[in-house]
C-alpha cells in the first residue's frame, strides 16, 4: 500500500495477540493512504468517530465522505475496516496536535 509510509510496530506482550502499528501522517500522507485503500482493497466499513465515547455514525459511510471529516475536523475520528492480502485489517485515524494519528491492527477471524 502506502509507499514511504513507516508504521512503528508495537511488539505485543503476548505473541498471540496481532502487531499493532502506529503512525503520526501528514496531511499528502493521509491523503496517498486513502487513494491506496480505495484502489488496493475491499472495504467493508467506514465509521466516523464523534467524540471520546460516541459514534458519529452509526452506519458506513464513503471514504470520500471520511476523509472530508476528517481532513475538516467535523469528527475526532475515522476507522476503516478492510481486507487486504487475504487479511481483515482495522486502521483507526484520529486527529492528535501532531497531525492525524494513524493505529493499525490485522483481525484474525477465530475459526
Amino acid at each position: 500500500m502506502t509507499a514511504g509510509l513507516r508504521l512503528a510496530n508495537a511488539p505485543p506482550e503476548d505473541p498471540s495477540l496481532p502487531q499493532l502499528q502506529d503512525a503520526i501522517l501528514d496531511a499528502e500522507t493521509l491523503e496517498q493512504l486513502f487513494r491506496d485503500i480505495q484502489r488496493c482493497t475491499v472495504v467493508s466499513e467506514v465509521l466516523l468517530k464523534g467524540g471520546a465515547l460516541a459514534m458519529a455514525s452509526e452506519k458506513s459511510v464513503p471514504l470520500d465522505e471520511a476523509l472530508a471529516a476528517l481532513r475538516e475536523a467535523r469528527v475526532l475520528g475515522v476507522q476503516i475496516r478492510y481486507w487486504y492480502d487475504g487479511a481483515h485489517w482495522w486502521d483507526t485515524l484520529m486527529r492528535t496536535p501532531q497531525g492525524i494519528r494513524l493505529i493499525r491492527i490485522q483481525h484474525r477471524l477465530a475459526g
